[in-house]
């Protein structure tokens, strides 16, 4: 080959170069932004190893306030002197699918049915009616070492879903105690024990239990006397938090988050789709559209929101709101829930 040969093959090279670059240039602003993104946990917890940079960005920010939340939760503990010890985790308190190398603590009222259904269906169950407290036996992990194992393991997805304590309390008010459309198991324990305290006259006047009863329930146990939220409330306030019903006990005891690291908080006041959708590639859930959670905070007669719960708390004493804040303090340190304004909500003693 001349040096003449070299000269033009070397140009040539050079040419077709250049005007590769400058294509790459003209059509590279109407392709997606994409970039590599690595998870910090190895698995099957992502769709795809390459995301779009608009959801990489949300992604990040997510992962930031969750941090926040999680460093949150263990500030509290210690602060309160809540040792690992102090709350041992209870195997029934879990949702758990093996194929999705998922674990979440269920909250009652805290979109504990959506969750239960759906991990149901990613256990290939479907449930039909109402029978989502039955499911439990089936979606649970078997054993409290296997409990233990998946707590301890990296490679399990471990969720957590919130909502503000007093929201979460008037809800259960109003679904367990106030509807008195069906029976509920909360009704028929204690409400008895609230008018007891209450309205004493009740079991006063001649009679026997019997016939106090069918002054409280009709025949097929559903509630004939509803108590008003704040005989409720001030029924609550003389119980042992430590043995409350589930449907309004504390987080912190309930999930054992003084002896748990959970991978994410869901806060369902602020929840967004980014975060839902971060939790479903997290769960390894691929076909989003047959499991979509339906409504989290609905309840037969509504949702729970601030609105409706400033309504329940007007009639409550300025010393009630401060003693139900006392009782859920750790949980609205451990979540930077709000007081303040369920407080302004209140007209007074």
């Amino acid at each position: 080959m001349t040096r003449r040969d070299f000269f033009f093959r070397f140009a040539l090279i050079l040419l077709l170069f250049l005007c590769g670059i400058i294509y790459n240039n003209l059509i590279g602003n109407t392709r997606p932004s994409i970039v590599k993104y690595a998870p910090k946990y190895r698995g099957n917890f992502f769709l795809s190893d390459f995301i779009p940079k608009k959801r990489w960005q949300a992604d990040a920010k997510i992962l930031k306030d969750n941090r926040a939340m999680l460093d949150r939760i263990a500030q509290t503990c210690r602060e309160n002197n809540l040792t690992e010890t102090t709350t041992i985790a209870s195997r029934r308190h879990f949702l758990y699918s093996s194929a999705n190398r998922a674990l979440c603590c269920w909250i009652r009222k805290a979109g504990s049915t959506s969750f239960t259904k759906l991990f149901s269906e990613l256990n290939n169950r479907w449930i039909t009616g109402d029978n989502y407290y039955r499911e439990l036996n089936h979606i649970t992990p078997r054993s409290d070492s296997q409990l233990v194992d998946l707590l301890s393991s990296r490679g399990t997805f471990k969720l957590l879903v919130v909502r503000h304590p007093f929201e979460r309390l008037v809800s259960a008010y109003r679904d367990r105690i106030e509807d008195n459309t069906r029976y509920t198991a909360q009704a028929w324990i204690y409400v008895p024990k609230i008018f007891h305290l209450t309205r004493p006259e009740i079991f006063e006047s001649p009679g026997t239990v019997d016939l106090s009863l069918s002054r409280m329930f009709h025949d097929d146990r559903r509630l004939k006397l509803v108590p008003t939220f704040g005989e409720f409330v001030d029924w609550l306030l003389q119980q042992d938090s430590a043995k409350d019903d589930h449907h309004w006990n504390q987080y912190h005891r309930h999930c054992s988050l003084c002896s748990v690291r959970y991978d994410y908080v869901l806060k369902l006041d602020n929840q967004t789709r980014e975060a839902l959708d971060y939790v479903y590639r997290r769960m390894n859930v691929l076909d989003v559209a047959k499991v979509r959670l339906g409504r989290l905070e609905g309840t037969r007669s509504g949702p729970t929101d601030f609105e409706r719960t400033c309504a329940y708390f007007k009639n409550l004493t300025h010393r009630a709101v401060v003693s139900l804040y006392d009782r859920y303090r750790v949980d609205f340190d451990m979540f930077d829930y709000d007081f303040d304004r369920y407080f302004e909500c209140t007209e007074g003693d």
